[in-house]
């Protein structure tokens, strides 16, 4: 069977997010990249991404450009009770319907209050006023229901409009959104492969790989339309090879994309840790976990970044002991056991130290393995010999341990960042060389 066969057109996909707040800058907009993401992964191919003011001539402005260019607008934001929260009446002005008060949902909102045991204001009321003809998405945590209509247009765009509280968008995009999205399309996820790397400049791996894809180009006509593209994030870099679909209809299998694996990984390494969705603490910690092993870390300028990179991951606190934040060098010294005549000949900022505090945090908590982390952050504290951004890292396995030195850029919060991925980049080493770990699919 031809694997190219019977593919069809992807559905092209518009996001669209309401409120001054975003563009004021007052707000992250969080919810525009989960959109994003969400329909990426459901097969769509989103094409524009937009935020609008409360104003309901320019929502509407925006849903007419989605009628006419795309097969799926998902919005979020402006269905609350006050007059600034429009978005339901920009979608009827959009769609050239009324609205229309909907009184099972009105309802539903008053059953809400009484739950949370307070009394609604009146102003509520206008939740329950949706445009006519639209399917009311449930809200089960939260007093703002959604919306499904359809806007003219020879496309007959679905937009679907839900909260602006994250965890409600969330909520509502998996229950209700993705479902219909799927009986109304019959989506077929677009295979992509990611392959993560530290270490390596954006550039340097657009250089090392773009000749890998050039040839892939060649070898069948799937691969002839694979698009790539690069995400950086200092030290890091996702490469990206998703099986967009070409001019005579083929995309790339997932066999065909997992062909890169053995050629990006020879020309990548040391550098590239792992393939697929997960990041590097994740995949530390199911590593960790799996071999039964644990962790412990002495950091002085990240102050806790490291310890908190790991403790993020659930179920770190099976493989992590615990850590000191040694800022102070009498610190260094009563706690992790790092010697003075270190510190005095060679400065709390050096390879010696940096080995001490490994050995140390590892002895003191019982770990298996221990990192140290010193360096100086800045914006101040550099010197000629040693600059801002000057880091080392160690860490402890065994008899053994091993070191790296680093010379990062950016501001203060860059440097910590950066620092504490490299530390976590050195215990995958050690886990990578203990065999416990491997660059695959096996922590996402």
């Amino acid at each position: 069977m031809n694997p190219h066969a019977h593919q069809i057109p992807t559905p092209v996909a518009h996001i669209l997010t309401v409120g001054d707040e975003l563009l004021a800058g007052d707000i992250v907009d969080g919810n525009k990249a989960k959109m994003a993401s969400c329909a990426r992964a459901q097969g769509l191919e989103v094409r524009r991404a937009v935020t609008v003011r409360d104003r309901l001539e320019e929502i509407a402005e925006a849903l007419r450009q989605a009628a006419e260019h795309a097969d799926v607008c998902l919005v979020s934001g402006g269905l609350g009770p006050t007059t600034d929260d429009l978005t339901s009446a920009s979608v009827a002005e959009a769609a050239g319907v009324s609205m229309v008060r909907d009184a099972e949902a009105e309802a539903r909102l008053e059953e809400k209050f009484r739950r949370y045991g307070r009394p609604m204001a009146d102003a509520n009321r206008k939740q329950a006023d949706f445009p006519e003809g639209a399917d009311i998405l449930a809200n089960p945590i939260g007093s703002a229901e959604g919306l499904r209509s359809t806007l003219p247009g020879g496309r007959q765009c679905q937009v679907f409009v839900m909260p602006g509280v994250p965890r409600e968008l969330e909520k509502m995009l998996a229950e209700q959104v993705v479902p219909r999205l799927h009986e109304r399309f019959g989506l077929i996820t677009i295979p992509r492969r990611v392959y993560r790397v530290l270490g390596h400049g954006e550039s340097s791996v657009a250089a090392k790989v773009e000749p890998l894809v050039a040839e892939a180009r060649l070898r069948s006509p799937g691969l002839a339309a694979v698009y790539v593209h690069y995400r950086a994030s200092m030290p890091e870099v996702s490469v990206i090879v998703e099986a967009t679909q070409g001019d005579d209809g083929p995309r790339a299998t997932v066999e065909e994309l997992a062909s890169f694996d053995a050629p990006f990984i020879e020309v990548l390494s040391p550098g590239i840790y792992g393939i697929g969705a997960a990041t590097l603490p994740p995949r530390v910690v199911a590593a960790m976990v799996e071999a039964r092993l644990r962790l412990a870390v002495a950091e002085s300028c990240t102050g806790g970044g490291l310890g908190a990179q790991i403790t993020a991951v659930p179920g770190s606190s099976a493989c992590f002991r615990g850590g000191i934040i040694s800022y102070d060098n009498e610190i260094k010294q009563s706690l992790l056991g790092v010697a003075e005549a270190l510190l005095v000949e060679h400065g709390a900022v050096s390879e010696p130290v940096s080995r001490a505090m490994a050995v140390g945090a590892r002895d003191r908590f019982g770990s298996d393995l221990g990192v140290g982390i010193t360096g100086i952050a800045g914006p101040g504290g550099g010197s000629p010999e040693k600059p801002v951004g000057t880091v080392h890292v160690a860490v402890a396995d065994g008899s053994e341990t091993f070191h790296k030195a680093l010379r990062l850029r950016g501001n203060r919060g860059t440097v910590q960042r950066a620092a504490a991925l490299w530390a976590t980049k050195l215990v995958w080493d050690r886990l990578v060389a203990r065999g416990v770990a491997a660059i695959d699919h096996r922590h996402d």
